[in-house]
């Protein structure tokens, strides 16, 4: 139970506030409450007392009748909802996915070059970048030869030993930051800022992107 009341203190459930900040001040019950929203009161009832998840539809009934943001009580609702579930046994065994086979990557036309991001900035801020290993120096350009990583670039990363680690498509999160499917990021996070060694094949869009900027 003391775990339980720990979890509700670090993402409380809205119910609660709900019923205490908005209701009890003005002297309206549960049941009242329920009827104004055009609901049954057992099944507002549990909402209210932390016991049951709001639902969406419920939340916008709260926000019309209560004139509270109904996002923000999804929100809190969800956190809730996180919290809990995160901390059920039987999801901590759930790894990152794994290919069922290794991911194609192209026989040729790819880039050669290495892994890097900003000075300025950790990994994590989307300072991403691969700096192309070009046959000769190119004076006056200090950008020569660096590309942004675009969704739907390939990449083959080898370790120190020159053994392939990872090979894959770009993906973004739901964020907008970079990520590499089949691997953690504060796994693969290290090998930027190592600037492993690695191969960068071009996907349509950044392809486009390059034709483009010919073609200006």
């Amino acid at each position: 139970m003391s775990q339980f009341k720990e979890r509700r203190a670090a993402a409380p459930h809205p119910g609660p506030i709900v019923k205490r900040q908005f209701l009890d001040p003005v002297g309206i019950t549960p049941e009242a409450l329920a009827e104004q929203m055009g609901m049954d009161a057992a099944r507002l009832g549990p909402m209210l007392a932390g016991a049951a998840s709001i639902d969406v539809e419920t939340a916008v009934r709260l926000a019309r009748c209560l004139q509270l943001p109904g996002e923000r009580v999804m929100q809190m609702q969800a956190r809730f909802d996180f919290a809990a579930a995160r901390a059920l046994p039987s999801l901590e065994a759930l790894k990152v996915l794994k290919p069922v086979e290794p991911p194609p990557f192209p026989e040729s036309g790819f880039l050669v070059g290495h892994l890097g991001h900003s000075a300025d900035d950790s990994p994590g801020d989307g300072s991403l970048f691969f700096p192309e290993a070009l046959p000769g120096l190119v004076l006056g350009d200090q950008y020569a030869g660096l590309h942004a990583l675009w969704q739907g670039d390939r990449l083959r990363i080898y370790d120190p030993d020159a053994h392939v680690i990872w090979t894959g498509p770009i993906l973004q999160n739901l964020d907008g930051r970079m990520l590499l499917p089949f691997a953690r990021v504060d796994e693969w996070q290290p090998w930027f800022t190592a600037g492993y060694r690695a191969d960068l094949a071009i996907g349509p869009d950044h392809a486009a992107f390059f034709e483009r900027m010919r073609n200006a």
